[in-house]
């Protein structure tokens, strides 16, 4: 019985492959995040959060040099110069993972609304490609677990969302 279910399992699978055409698959979101319309609104992102990103680096440098400066005078140092030290990484460190945490919110904040107010336009532009090409089926890259590069309209997309 199993052996019968198995072979109706795999005639049904070949039946819709064969009834499902031209396939093709799209990744929306790389081609969105790759476009010359992302380039220039990541500009403006790092523009806006200029301060916060140079505070970021900032802190970063500063504590690679308390990290240096620990393992290069940690043994000629008094307990009070130590725990000053091991004080002054741990408040940058924490200021260091606050700044981390705003700028990441912040980015996915700013590419949760890009998507969004890209995504009518990415439609359309796919839409005209499922058209032209006469696709039966287009699959997210992402649901895929294995496409021939001629099936992928990834590229195609990018081309004509960076031409608008």
């Amino acid at each position: 019985m199993r052996w019968f279910i198995a072979v109706m399992a795999a005639l049904c699978v070949q039946v819709a492959t064969a009834e499902a055409g031209k396939v093709g698959v799209v990744d929306m979101e790389r081609a969105l995040f790759l476009s010359d319309a992302a380039k220039v609104s990541i500009k403006q992102f790092e523009a806006d959060n200029k301060t916060d990103i140079e505070k970021l680096k900032g802190l970063e440098t500063d504590l690679l040099a308390l990290k240096e400066k620990t393992e290069k005078d940690g043994d000629v140092m008094s307990d009070d110069e130590r725990r000053k030290l091991a004080n002054d990484y741990e408040q940058k460190s924490t200021e260091y993972k606050f700044y981390g945490r705003k700028l990441q919110q912040l980015e996915q904040k700013w590419k949760r609304e890009f998507f969004q107010t890209q995504l009518p336009q990415l439609e359309k532009l796919l839409k005209a490609i499922i058209d032209e090409g006469g696709y039966d089926v287009v699959l997210q890259s992402g649901a895929v677990i294995y496409s021939s590069p001629k099936t992928d309209l990834t590229k195609l997309l990018l081309e004509r969302l960076n031409a608008k």
